[in-house]
């Protein structure tokens, strides 16, 4: 899952600029679930 996240990280720069935020977001949100996981080991 970490590695997917910062796939989509690196990516972001050849998203159309009003896409980066919407972009952000969801890969914020794919972070907190992923430390929630982590967290309840």
């Amino acid at each position: 899952m970490i590695e997917e996240i910062k796939a989509r990280i690196a990516a972001i720069q050849e998203l159309p600029l009003d896409s980066h935020s919407t972009e952000y977001e969801s890969i914020h949100q794919e972070l907190v679930t992923a430390l929630a996981q982590i967290d309840g080991l």
